[in-house]
């Protein structure tokens, strides 16, 4: 069974049109499907979840973007039984530029309903300080200024005004270099698979990667593989602002690493403490603030649709 569960108003709106299309698709080719669309957040969350429990094999379908996606994976109580899948509608989209995904809706149907290749990959946990249960991640997790850049956007008139203009991007860029020269820098402990915590004074920010790409194609972790049972944790710490403003393009094609400030690590878990409250996300929807969190991975892995 396919079940499609539909973000209408991701892509700046695009979502509900482009699901007009993959519908009357489904219907020209007499596919068996239920399909949901989404009114609020958190809806997402619920009806995965309802989904999993009836422990039957089905397909679910993220008609979204990235935050439709960490939605519908925070609500799977189980992995077995799930085939997972995604036809972008988004703006960020780093799940789908991460994994190699078709961007074109109907390309992407077509794959959903005959695949050809699965990939099992690692989901990631936050386990903020003081909070019973963690929250799972796909593309990836972070504290400081790329958390900051998601919470100043989400409490921001601007975006709605620009979504209006599909110009919603354009307020990220904005928030960005303002926190980049505004913003105060941090000092963080960090400790790796639970080595020894090392201090990183003046901390822009770390991020916990399980693909490539974060923040709407930012490629902070070439390296990173989504079925290694590793985590890519990268920290920028200890350089100009100036330089973190020119380290920041270089950053979209992965060429920041070697450079001053950028230290990156493969590990399996690591734990984060600040004697400041940091911003924490989950594929870049906020999760809250705390001086202290985790970032490991799920035991049992996912199986998604490649093609």
């Amino acid at each position: 069974m396919y079940y499609f569960i539909i973000n209408p108003a991701s892509g700046s709106g695009k979502g509900l049109a482009i699901w007009k299309t993959v519908q009357s698709e489904l219907d020209r080719l007499h596919v068996d499907y239920s399909h949901f669309l989404l009114r609020g957040p958190g809806e997402g969350t619920a009806l995965a979840r309802s989904l999993s429990a009836s422990h039957r094999p089905c397909t679910l379908v993220a008609v979204g973007g990235d935050g439709t996606i960490n939605e519908i994976i925070n609500g799977l109580g189980s992995f077995e039984n799930i085939t997972f899948a995604c036809i972008p509608t988004g703006s960020g989209n780093d799940f789908v530029r991460g994994l190699g995904l078709t961007r074109d809706p109907l390309d992407a149907l077509h794959r959903i309903l005959s695949p050809s290749k699965y990939l099992h990959i690692n989901i990631g946990q936050l386990q903020i300080n003081g909070e019973p249960s963690p929250r799972n991640f796909a593309v990836s997790s972070g504290a400081g200024f790329d958390a900051a850049v998601c919470y100043s956007v989400d409490s921001s008139a601007l975006k709605t005004a620009l979504n209006r203009f599909h110009s919603g991007k354009l307020v990220y860029l904005l928030t960005s270099l303002w926190l980049l020269f505004t913003m105060e820098r941090l000092t963080l402990s960090i400790s790796i698979d639970d080595g020894e915590p090392a201090v990183y004074e003046k901390s822009y920010f770390t991020a916990a990667m399980n693909l490539q790409y974060e923040g709407g194609g930012f490629r902070f972790c070439p390296d990173a593989s989504p079925d290694d049972d590793m985590l890519d944790l990268i920290v920028v710490n200890g350089i100009s602002r100036f330089h973190a403003l020119c380290l920041l393009p270089l950053s979209l094609f992965g060429k920041h690493i070697g450079h001053s400030g950028i230290h990156v690590f493969r590990c399996r878990k690591a734990a984060i403490k600040s004697t400041d409250r940091l911003c924490f996300h989950t594929d870049g929807e906020i999760r809250g603030f705390s001086g202290s969190a985790l970032f490991s991975l799920c035991e049992k892995k996912l199986a998604v649709i490649l093609r």
